[in-house]
């Protein structure tokens, strides 16, 4: 065989290689683009009681948003990050999420106090089994650290929403990952709904703040940052 041909044969081989490693790649990793993120229209047209309760019934609107508030069923959580696959060919947004959310707030007039949501990390799931294994595992450690929280001293609102009005709240509290707690600061969309108030957010991570991993696997190559983002289903407590 000439030293041509053989040159031939040489790309046609790595090429065949590089589309087989890219399938199976692809098939061992699983999953596609995750939903969009988080909007007001991914809340619930009624909700029930905090969760572990079994009614239905949309809560009466309040006169006033004064008193307790708690955290409720229809209320999401999850994180957001971008993974390049087969060496930037593709890039996959992925998105893991979970409903089992608690928390809750007290209101005196515009005055937001005792803020606080808890997310069981170890039930967030995404559209793949290979990313759930190694986001329970080691990336996340969630049989060591089965929740995140997000909490808050105090926080003011500039006006009492009406019913179906937006207000921004700007934030500061603390955000805990995989044990370890930061400061973040973030900026919250309130909607009052009905007897509802929805709160939606997002708060950039650095894992490395976090101490936690970006493994990176073969034909994939995850970032090392991404999104918390979460919208809170929150009823009078």
């Amino acid at each position: 065989m000439s030293r041509g041909a053989k040159i031939v044969v040489g790309v046609a081989v790595a090429v065949v290689a590089l589309v087989a490693a890219s399938v199976l790649a692809l098939g061992v990793l699983g999953g596609g683009d995750g939903p969009e993120e988080l909007t007001f229209a991914d809340a619930p047209s009624t909700t029930g009681a905090p969760a572990g309760s079994e009614s239905t019934l949309p809560p009466a609107t309040p006169d006033t948003l004064d008193g307790t508030w708690v955290v409720s069923g229809g209320s999401q959580a999850g994180y957001r990050v971008l993974e390049d696959r087969i060496g930037g060919l593709q890039n996959i947004e992925a998105v893991g999420r979970t409903g089992d959310v608690s928390g809750g707030f007290t209101v005196a007039g515009t005055t937001v106090s005792d803020i606080r949501a808890e997310v069981q990390v170890a039930t967030i799931t995404s559209d793949s089994t290979f990313r759930d294994g190694r986001f329970a595992g080691s990336i996340m450690d969630t049989a060591t650290f089965p929740t995140a929280t997000f909490t808050a001293p105090q926080a003011t609102l500039p006006s009492e929403p009406a019913d179906g009005e937006t207000v921004t709240v700007p934030v500061a509290g603390e955000l805990t990952l995989k044990g370890v707690t930061r400061p973040v600061s973030v900026d919250l969309q309130v909607q009052r709904s009905g007897g509802q108030v929805q709160i939606l957010g997002s708060v950039p991570v650095v894992f490395a703040d976090y101490g936690i991993e970006t493994p990176q696997p073969p034909g994939l190559s995850v970032r090392d940052e991404g999104t918390v983002e979460f919208l809170l289903i929150a009823v009078p407590g």
